[in-house]
């Protein structure tokens, strides 16, 4: 049996039991805190709720990053070294940044994310670990989505549908006479993680960027008013495909069936594994109804596309996105047999004659820019000539949706999404009775 030795007089000094112990421990903690004055107490009362709270904050941003409570310390003793030598490596460079288009913060995030993803993204396709950062990137996107929406005078419409919540990003302020231009947008996280609401954020640039350059750029003056709507799916590892695409579908059902919009009022947009699901919305709507029934345009931010593209994170240093993502890749969909058989799992594999337009953005230093490259290069095999491939140099994953005082190029990336979506829209709103 264990003893523990404490700490007594010479004579009285002996070997306790771990019970034994435990009371005198406990007597001895009381007898100090009877001791203290009321100053005194407050202060470390004070103390320790401080300590609790910084623990708190710290287990709920790092959740997915390990299972049992003590693993907390190792995972933060990791990230305190990446920042330290992320902060070193600029200070090292003479204060500059690694890349023109870089800040320090944003180093700083990348080197955090990235080793969040490197040691820990295995994590991510656990049931736990993945409810977990669903749930936290739902809060965030709440509360920054709050503020969002007082700055650009929209207002978040949660509902239901097919057994999960969806959100409506729309103007406070919009005549119920004036034509709706939707924006359907399917998020990211690798087929098993985020929420919607963490792009209520991204939901508001899109309807002021997109409003200013109709009515500034291309000068139209008549009544309509921009929406986005946050779609929602089942997701890995609980549900694999085809269940993801099939809910992506459901959504934009949705809007023609029940909000009785018309095709060519709907923009299908979506990032990364978003991408991958709104681009197969495309190919569901091509192959299920008529021409005229086709959405308006595609929109792919950064999109997995091609199962069978081999992708190394070390030819993407730079790269939040590390081969930890494969995992998921694997939930989703095993690479098993001919890619021919993978159906529309591998989009680069279907045949894209006859979709909408479609533009994609995308990044020389994502660990998904060969997708992209893949997929532009089928289109064009397949006879396509009004798809849009834009890349942008000394950046990665999904660039325009950081935020822009941590990352300003992110200006950039999003004033080219909201050109393309205007001028797709702009082509809608000329015709008097399309919409």
């Amino acid at each position: 049996m264990v003893s523990i030795k404490l700490l007594a007089s010479s004579k009285a000094r002996k070997m306790l039991k771990p019970s034994q112990a435990l009371r005198l421990v406990q007597s001895r903690v009381v007898t100090v805190l009877l001791s203290l004055s009321a100053a005194k107490l407050r202060h470390l009362v004070l103390r320790g709720a401080l300590g609790g709270s910084i623990y708190a904050m710290l287990a709920f941003a790092l959740g997915g990053c390990y299972s049992r409570p003590w693993e907390l310390i190792g995972v933060l003793v990791r990230m305190k070294y990446v920042v330290c030598r992320a902060v070193m490596a600029y200070i090292a460079r003479g204060c500059k940044p690694r890349f023109p288009e870089w800040t320090l913060s944003f180093e700083v995030v990348q080197s955090v994310m990235r080793c969040a993803m490197k040691s820990y993204g295995h994590r991510m396709i656990l049931p736990a670990s993945a409810q977990h950062v669903r749930w936290q990137s739902a809060w965030v996107g709440t509360a920054i989505g709050h503020l969002s929406c007082g700055k650009h005078g929209t207002r978040v419409e949660p509902f239901y549908h097919n057994g999960l919540e969806h959100v409506w990003v729309r103007p406070k302020s919009s005549s119920p006479s004036s034509r709706r231009l939707v924006v359907l947008y399917i998020h990211g996280g690798g087929f098993a993680v985020l929420s919607p609401r963490l792009y209520i954020y991204l939901a508001n640039e899109f309807i002021t960027r997109v409003t200013a350059k109709l009515r500034e750029e291309l000068g139209f003056d008549g009544s309509f008013h921009v929406e986005v709507l946050l779609a929602n799916y089942r997701k890995v590892p609980e549900y694999a495909y085809p269940i993801p695409p099939q809910d992506a579908y459901c959504m934009y059902e949705y809007l023609v069936h029940v909000e009785k919009l018309s095709p060519r009022q709907i923009i299908i947009a979506g990032d990364s594994a978003g991408g991958c699901l709104a681009l197969t919305t495309l190919l569901r709507a091509r192959d299920q109804s008529s021409t005229q029934l086709q959405p308006l345009a595609g929109l792919l931010l950064c999109p997995f596309a091609d199962m069978e593209v081999d992708c190394n994170e070390d030819r993407a240093p730079h790269c939040v996105i590390t081969d930890s993502c494969q995992l998921a890749i694997s939930k989703y969909h095993p690479r098993i047999g001919e890619a021919s058989a993978w159906g529309d799992a591998s989009p680069a594999h279907c045949n894209l004659e006859g979709l909408p337009p479609v533009y994609i953005q995308a990044a020389e230093l994502d660990y998904l820019f060969p997708h992209a490259q893949s997929l532009y290069a089928k289109a064009k095999g397949d006879g396509v000539n009004d798809w849009t491939l834009d890349v942008h140099k000394n950046v990665p994953h999904v660039f325009a949706l950081y935020p822009t005082p941590i990352m300003p190029i992110a200006h950039k990336g999003l004033d080219a999404i909201a050109s393309f979506t205007a001028t797709q829209f702009h082509k809608t709103l000329r015709v008097p009775d399309a919409a």
